[in-house]
This record gives structure tokens, C-alpha cells and sequence, in this order.
């Protein structure tokens, strides 16, 4: 029989652990927080230039905690917010060459550090497994949250 509460609560907290493990080396190694670094990668998925909807799309948070993030990401002169040249409601994110730097800093950074933390454990052939499984389980979940 499944045990999907186990399996839930199991994930979860692995799921904090390799968090907080790779939110302390990326501010180590690149000088960004793992939200940051989500949030550049969201930027930089979509051309280099994205809404605050689109960002907080890719991260699955809120658009409030996005936006929060993106005012870090601005303050810090990772990132720059200009008018939407079509939406008066809304602006586009883009990199600065600064966060450009730093995305690609905390790229190789991440890849080591999870390289050595999952590595150890899982075989490449693994890793694309679960990485397949878990985008399944994400997508059929969000179908039947919609419902």
C-alpha cells in the first residue's frame, strides 16, 4: 500500500535541506540567494527579459513574493525594470551585466554543489529519472488543483 503522506513529508524535508544547503554556497560562491538565482535563471529563460507573472510563474510562488524578490534583484543591480512597451500595467526584468555575472557564477556553483550532494547518492541515469517523475508528479498535481 502507498504511503503518500510518508512519501510527501519526505520529499518536503529533502527538499529543505538541499535548500538551505545550496541557498548558504550560492551566497558563499556568487554572492546570491537562492531565490535570486531562481529568479535570474526566469529572467534569462525568457530572453532576457521578463514580467514579474512570468517569473513568478517558473519559481511557483506568489506574484507579492516575486516582486519582492525582483526588488532585491534590482537593488542589489542584478536586474533592471523598464516600462512594458505594449502594458502600462506591467514591466519587463531584464539583467544588468552584473547579474549576468552573477547568473552565471551561481550556474557552475549549483551544478558542483548538487553534483557532490545528489552525486553521491544517484547515477546521471537516476538524476534524469527522477527528474522526469517529479516533473510529472508536478504537472499532474497543478491539473488537479485546477479541477
Amino acid at each position: 500500500m502507498a504511503r503518500y503522506t510518508e512519501m510527501f513529508t519526505e520529499l518536503v524535508r529533502a527538499e529543505i535541506e538541499l535548500w538551505n544547503a545550496l541557498d548558504a554556497h550560492l551566497i558563499a560562491t556568487a554572492g546570491i540567494t537562492l531565490p535570486q538565482f531562481q529568479a535570474l535563471e526566469a529572467v534569462r529563460a525568457d530572453a532576457g527579459a521578463a514580467r514579474v507573472q512570468n517569473i513568478s510563474e517558473r519559481m511557483a510562488i506568489t506574484v507579492g513574493a516575486t516582486s519582492k524578490v525582483v526588488d532585491r534583484l534590482e537593488r542589489d543591480g542584478l536586474a533592471v525594470r523598464t516600462a512594458h512597451p505594449t502594458d502600462r500595467r506591467s514591466s519587463i526584468i531584464s539583467l544588468t551585466d552584473k547579474g549576468a555575472s552573477a547568473l552565471d557564477i551561481a550556474d557552475d556553483a549549483a551544478e558542483s554543489h548538487l553534483g557532490t550532494v545528489l552525486g553521491g547518492t544517484l547515477s546521471d541515469e537516476d538524476a534524469d529519472h527522477w527528474l522526469t517523475v517529479l516533473t510529472a508528479l508536478r504537472a499532474h498535481s497543478r491539473a488537479e488543483v485546477a479541477k
